[in-house]
């Protein structure tokens, strides 16, 4: 899939993180920044974090039985952050399984935690 080389950059065997492209709301976007500040961590970090409990969970309770959607919500900004080559992995088998976008599943691990 062409599209699929934008959203990480390549990577490196010596990385233990890789970049990921997300769109995230304005309100999300503020949810990262202020647990990132509350933990004194990155974004990068915080989200690092979040997914963590995110990938858990469904590994505890199975994948999210939310519909395919056909449209992104409007106003997002797409931000670069780093994740843990695993979870890149994760995410992205996550994606293929329920056919749902890489950044749809972090808007939802974003929206969803409570930390």
């Amino acid at each position: 899939m062409p599209c699929q080389k934008r959203l990480t950059k390549l990577e490196s065997p010596k990385k233990r993180y890789t970049a990921v492209y997300v769109g995230l709301t304005p309100e999300l976007l503020t949810k990262l920044g202020d647990l990132a500040n509350k933990r004194g961590d990155t974004q990068s970090e915080a989200l690092r974090h979040i997914l963590d409990a995110y990938l858990e969970g469904i590994s505890k309770k199975g994948l999210p039985c939310e519909p395919l959607r056909k449209t992104s919500p409007v106003g997002l900004t797409v931000t670069p952050r780093t994740i843990g080559k695993e979870q890149n992995k994760k995410l992205r088998e996550l994606s293929e399984k329920t056919g749902r976008k890489i950044s749809d599943l972090v808007r939802e691990a974003v929206e969803g935690f409570n930390g």
